[in-house]
């Protein structure tokens, strides 16, 4: 992802100076005011019946939008942008109750066959996806499949927000679980915001955010634009269980974060993180000794 690109849209994006967000677009939650209604597709890898999406639902859906659920059967965690492209298979997609679909794939599978199957014939003014349960923040954000339906609706040409809720290992995951609504509630208010701030669509052509809500005991310190960080929440190990044999199991890394203004760090710091993506993985200044154009 092209970092210098990212962060001049971001920018233009969110009508910031300095690489800040005027508290009018960020604020949570709630609204500046009465803002007309998105068609909106809602996602996520963890499941259509999830609880982090449920919430999101029940926000955006009492904010006065049109919210259709197209997410993945069953959990999907990890699997980035994946797709399924052994052309001649089949895939089953159900209409689990109205406004309500899941498809037995991955979410990047789940968002294409909302855009052409559920959406056929008109198009949503914005996917969202999430609340993922545990946070996308750093070098986890790129195998994210959460933040890879996002990135999906963003090559597709509709606006995207990906969003995640922290898991705090401290606190434990009854936390997360309670920080939902919480989150689900920055969601919207933060959906109004930018759509009153931009006096039409949520986002630019080509931008989509990633947004990382803190498990806090008062609530989040405030919002922070960050870029993405480096370091993961967690890595797997694998340990040795036979011959030709090995379990996967989980591994905490406590490296220091090397990016400056960084999504961990602030997520760290008890602030909701706010990254802004633009799918573009061109470097924008690398020089490769012996690489040139002929």
């Amino acid at each position: 992802m092209s970092v210098s690109r990212t962060r001049a849209v971001a920018v233009t994006a969110l009508g910031a100076a300095a690489l800040t967000v005027p508290s009018s677009a960020l604020a949570a939650p709630g609204g500046p005011g009465p803002v007309p209604p998105l068609n909106i597709l809602l996602t996520n890898d963890d499941g259509f019946a999830a609880p982090g999406l449920q919430a999101v639902r029940q926000a955006l859906t009492a904010a006065g939008h049109r919210v259709t659920v197209v997410a993945p059967a069953a959990d999907q965690s990890g699997v980035g942008t994946a797709m399924t492209v052994r052309f001649g298979d089949r895939i089953t997609a159900r209409q689990e109750s109205p406004g309500v679909w899941s498809v037995a794939g991955t979410p990047t599978d789940s968002v294409t066959f909302g855009l052409q199957v559920v959406f056929a014939g008109t198009r949503p003014d914005l996917v969202v996806s999430g609340s993922n349960f545990g946070h996308n923040a750093g070098a986890i954000a790129t195998h994210s499949g959460t933040v890879g339906a996002a990135v999906t609706g963003l090559e597709n040409g509709v606006p995207a927000i990906a969003v995640s809720t922290e898991l705090d290992l401290q606190a434990g995951q009854e936390a997360t679980l309670r920080a939902f609504p919480a989150t689900a509630a920055y969601v919207a208010g933060l959906v109004g915001r930018l759509r009153g701030a931009a006096g039409g669509r949520v986002l630019p052509a080509g931008v989509a955010l990633n947004v990382n809500y803190p498990i806090t005991a008062s609530g989040p310190r405030g919002t922070k634009v960050t870029r993405l960080g480096r370091t993961a929440f967690v890595v797997p190990a694998y340990q040795q269980a036979g011959p030709d044999t090995y379990v996967i199991t989980p591994r905490f890394p406590a490296d220091p974060e090397p990016v400056r203004g960084a999504d961990t760090t602030a997520l760290a710091q008890d602030y909701v993180s706010v990254t802004p993506l633009d799918a573009d993985w061109t470097h924008p200044v690398a020089r490769v000794p012996g690489l040139t154009s002929r």
